[in-house]
């Protein structure tokens, strides 16, 4: 996974390339920027420091960037209580439970439930 480190017009965006909500926010951010980075969650799983340090820039804890009504979660997960490395762990290893694209410009990140939020960043 690409470091977390950006460009002051730079966008990277975190996602997941077959979901609806990541292709939207893609085609917004690229109307923002001619300079957007695309990380596939999926593909290029992210290492325990990569996952700490965009959790460090949304100012959020592992288990609050999970969906929570994926059959997954519902199956395996729904009522454990995990210390936040155990969350951490579990996002390298299941990020298509990743609730929403995430997004990081500068030092400023968000976490885009809605894709227009990207206009946010």
């Amino acid at each position: 996974m690409h470091k977390t480190v950006t460009s002051k017009n730079e966008i990277h965006l975190y996602l997941k390339p077959n979901c609806s909500k990541s292709k939207k926010v893609l085609a917004y951010a690229k109307s923002l920027s001619n300079n957007v980075n695309v990380i596939d969650i999926v593909r290029t799983k992210g290492t325990g420091t990569i996952w700490h340090s965009i959790l460090s820039k949304l100012n959020k804890s592992p288990k609050q960037l999970l969906d929570k009504s994926k059959p997954y979660y519902q199956k395996h997960i729904k009522g454990m209580d995990f210390e936040d490395r155990d969350w951490t762990t579990l996002l390298m290893h299941n990020p298509e439970l990743v609730r929403s694209p995430i997004a990081i410009k500068g030092n400023k990140a968000m976490i885009l439930d809605n894709p227009t939020d990207i206009y946010k960043i």
